[in-house]
């Protein structure tokens, strides 16, 4: 039996799209017989799985998040050293890793759609070009969730492009179908909307990443029976703008949902386009969203260029067309967490 060691500070299911993303790959590699140890300070899994995973927890006493970053991987490169394993995979900025999954943002990229020049005037911001760089260049191979983040490495990175591969991360179809927009007029009976109602949805935690502000300034100009949800963040609700904070049954909005949108400035690849497609959902996101590859124009949504005026008509194009909830579903319904485990472990045979 081979053993696998995973590095990131938090796995688990309830934390955010990265860890969750981090867990189901974990789930996967126990069934087909792997040891699993993970190196982080928090693990959240049903007592069943948990039981199975070594956990060495990081314990990590500090201010501010540089600090934390460099404890943790100080802490990480001395447990490896009292460890046997046959594979190191680090969803994280972790150097010398066989397999370095990169499902956070490409912080040279971030950084350039922010402020090109952030880098030489804030220290913390150097640090972590470091950092990811060092875990690009020691990486036997790095994997890119969807094809963007293969583009932007040969963009920023060009030495590490030959060690790149892509392998297109999965999707839990069991909870994201198309089978809850049957009950789409009951559900939206039940939270108070109208069937007249025009719903658009936003999910996200970092909403000034995601592009929230620039959906706020379109609304307004939309016909009034549009009204935007907002799924991720608290605020002040008005009669067309409603705050629903943080929500557990997530499904349920995208199967009372008319459009999602997430006009992201930068993602590698989010997770709620795709789970607004497996739900049978039309998505208009940006071309700086790796799950814009899977967007077939008019056919499950459409791509936007940031530009205030392209968002505002390609959702007036979208509420004049009639999307098919299948045909959205069927254009990911290959993306499953063991197609994507299967590719993980074929690049780790060939390390």
């Amino acid at each position: 039996m081979k053993k696998i060691i995973l590095v990131r500070p938090k796995i688990g299911f309830g934390f955010g799209g990265a860890e969750t993303h981090a867990a189901e790959v974990t789930v996967k590699l126990l069934e087909r017989g792997f040891e699993v140890g993970i190196i982080g300070c928090e693990i959240s899994f049903p007592k069943k799985i948990q039981e199975k995973i070594e956990f060495y927890q990081v314990r990590i006493k500090g201010f501010g998040s540089i600090l934390k970053h460099l404890l943790f991987l100080a802490q990480t490169k001395q447990i490896l050293c009292k460890l046997k394993y046959d594979y190191l995979i680090s969803f994280f900025r972790f150097p010398g890793a066989d397999l370095f999954i990169l499902c956070d943002p490409l912080f040279s990229f971030l950084i350039k759609q922010k402020n090109p020049f952030l880098w030489q005037i804030r220290p913390r911001y150097r640090i972590l070009l470091h950092l990811e760089k060092k875990a690009l260049y020691s990486a036997k191979r790095v994997i890119s969730l969807f094809n963007l983040g293969k583009e932007l490495i040969k963009r920023f990175y060009p030495q590490v492009t030959k060690k790149v591969f892509v392998c297109h991360r999965g999707i839990d179809f069991q909870r994201f179908n198309p089978e809850l927009k049957n009950k789409k007029k009951l559900l939206r009976e039940m939270m108070g909307f109208r069937e007249e109602d025009y719903l658009i949805l936003f999910v996200g935690f970092d909403v000034k990443r995601k592009g929230l502000n620039l959906l706020l300034k379109v609304v307004p100009k939309l016909p009034k029976k549009v009204k935007l949800l907002i799924a991720g963040k608290e605020g002040t609700s008005t009669d067309r703008i409603i705050y629903l904070g943080k929500v557990k049954e997530i499904e349920k909005l995208y199967a009372i949902s008319d459009l999602f949108i997430l006009p992201t400035f930068y993602d590698p690849g989010a997770m709620a386009t795709l789970e607004a497609l497996a739900g049978g959902t039309p998505v208009i996101t940006s071309i700086y969203d790796g799950t814009s590859e899977f967007i077939k124009k008019g056919i499950n949504g459409y791509v936007t260029d940031l530009e205030e005026e392209d968002l505002k008509a390609k959702i007036l194009r979208a509420m004049e067309n009639s999307f098919d909830p299948q045909v959205c579903y069927n254009s990911i319904k290959h993306l499953t967490w063991d197609n994507y485990v299967d590719c993980l472990i074929s690049q780790l045979e060939k390390v």
